[in-house]
């Protein structure tokens, strides 16, 4: 698929058209070609403003139609994915609140389905699972397979939570409307959270943009303004300069379109999250640290960086015994300091984990009041990150059921204050010392939607960081191409002054 999907293979119109395609949009041929003539225009124009030769101009316009395709792809994917994200809002909300009046699963979706506009692919999407339901008698678990038809279109976890609730109050019956208010509550948290991460992407986009347009206006009027003032040091004749400032073009196009990348997001799932094989390995790491082995090998490093030193000293060559120095220096360290972004890094991921759990323990606690059973039942669906100290601290609860230990030892090494909080909630419930217990979930539920905000939040912040770091990236272009032009500069008054 990469390859396929490489820049030449975007070169073909045809394939632009397929790819827009598949996000249900219709782009003909014509309008690519369309693209590429004005790709090929601008260059030409870039190539008179910046005084740049045929070859160069060729390299910019040949950069700029290999990368123009993603961002007019990148333009309907965000179309896409925003229609994704307001269908499933939305099916949520309304399949909720529709099953809290009728606890039955082809009500809700029957429901649903009159209030999603017509040319929405949900619609689709949710008739076909109420066909499935309603007529495909051959199946013995036609309520089940039926919502998973819309949840394999719709990769969402808390869709998925709503249906899990639905199935279950359906079958065993309970007390559903507490559980539908935790739902609620966390879709509401959620739909908060996304609309502002997405006016923060279209921030820093256009920070990136309004930054790339400065970078090319300082490098274009520099070089000009001193030519102007100065015509014996007319750099823009140099190739240098004419090679340096066709590299500046194409490199500032690709810093486009990354952060225009980097702001397509699929807003069901946050895609730089890590997996569960990731988040075990990651928890593992911290959990199984051996702080004695890591810096043996530490020393180990340090003193081959030390050997390497002593070596270059011996053979006259100072600057790199010096940089030895720093390097064995940081090799004493490495054990130090890879642990701490280890342990910095786990504790984000309990911190985005730990909601999505307790919210799963919210909905067992409202079928039974058993907190040991409720944690017992949670094991199987728990995120990987939390799923080896869960297993530790049921074994202990089983041991000593009266101990408050293992609850407030519950990834205590982490120190964070909110799961600590939140756990000691729950053993007040289980040893039945904090009084009502309905109402000690409610304040569960209360702590639970602040978690769930910090845990978006934290998902969020890689994507915004990411396009913080194109924004940076311009000034570095226009650090480097200014360096460049003004050591052409100092050359030409040299030669002038020599002459």
């Amino acid at each position: 698929m990469r390859k396929k999907e490489s820049f030449l293979y975007y070169l073909n119109p045809k394939n632009v058209s397929a790819a827009i395609a598949r996000y249900g949009y219709t782009y003909s041929v014509r309008n690519t070609v369309l693209v590429y003539l004005a790709v090929l225009a601008v260059s030409v124009l870039a190539g008179i403003v910046f005084r740049l030769d045929w070859p160069e101009v060729c390299a910019v316009a040949a950069g700029g139609m290999s990368m123009a395709p993603r961002s007019v792809i990148n333009s309907y994917r965000n179309m896409y994915e925003q229609k994704r994200f307001s269908d499933v809002n939305l099916y949520i909300e309304q399949a909720l609140y529709s099953f809290k009046k009728m606890p039955r699963i082809i009500t809700a979706l029957q429901d649903v389905e009159k209030i999603i506009p017509k040319d929405s692919p949900m619609r689709a999407t949710i008739n076909e699972a109420i066909q499935y339901i309603l007529y495909e008698y051959s199946e013995e678990n036609s309520l089940e397979n039926g919502l998973k038809r819309i949840e394999q279109n719709y990769r969402c976890q808390r869709l998925k939570d709503a249906h899990t609730l639905m199935l279950k109050t359906e079958k065993i019956g309970g007390d559903y409307e507490s559980s539908i208010k935790i739902l609620l509550s966390g879709r509401a948290v959620w739909e908060t959270e996304t609309c502002k991460f997405q006016k923060e992407c279209k921030n820093r986009q256009r920070m990136v943009n309004i930054a790339l347009v400065l970078v090319c206006g300082v490098c274009l009027f520099t070089p000009l303004m001193i030519t102007k003032f100065a015509p014996v040091v007319d750099i823009t004749s140099s190739k240098v300069y004419k090679i340096g400032t066709a590299l500046m073009i194409l490199i500032s196009v690709r810093t486009y379109v990354k952060a225009d990348t980097l702001a397509s997001v699929n807003w069901l799932r946050n895609e730089l999250a890590m997996t569960e094989e990731e988040q075990a390995e990651l928890y593992r790491k911290v959990k199984n640290y051996d702080a004695g082995r890591e810096k043996k090998k530490g020393i180990r490093w340090a003193a081959l960086a030390a050997g390497g030193g002593i070596l270059f000293l011996l053979s006259g060559r100072k600057f790199l015994a010096a940089a030895c120095v720093p390097v064995s220096a940081l090799m004493l360290c490495q054990h130090k300091i890879g642990f701490g972004l280890a342990k910095k890094r786990c504790a984000q991921e309990i911190a985005k984990a730990f909601p999505q759990w307790l919210m799963e323990i919210s909905l067992l606690l409202q079928v039974s009041e058993n907190v040991n059973a409720a944690i017992a039942k949670s094991l199987e669906e728990a995120p990987a990150i939390l799923k080896e100290s869960l297993e530790e601290m049921q074994a202990k609860i089983m041991q000593n059921p009266e101990s408050n230990e293992p609850y407030m030892n519950f990834m205590r090494e982490f120190q964070l204050i909110e799961v600590q909080s939140a756990m000691g909630m729950l053993y007040s419930i289980s040893s039945g010392r904090g009084g009502d217990a309905d109402m000690q979930i409610d304040e569960i539920l209360t702590k639970n939607a602040s978690l769930m905000s910090q845990s978006e939040r934290l998902a969020n912040d890689g994507r915004l960081a990411a396009l913080y770091w194109q924004f940076l990236f311009p000034s570095v272009i226009g650090g480097g191409k200014l360096v460049a032009d003004m050591t052409l500069v100092t050359i030409a008054f040299m030669t002038a002054g020599l002459c």
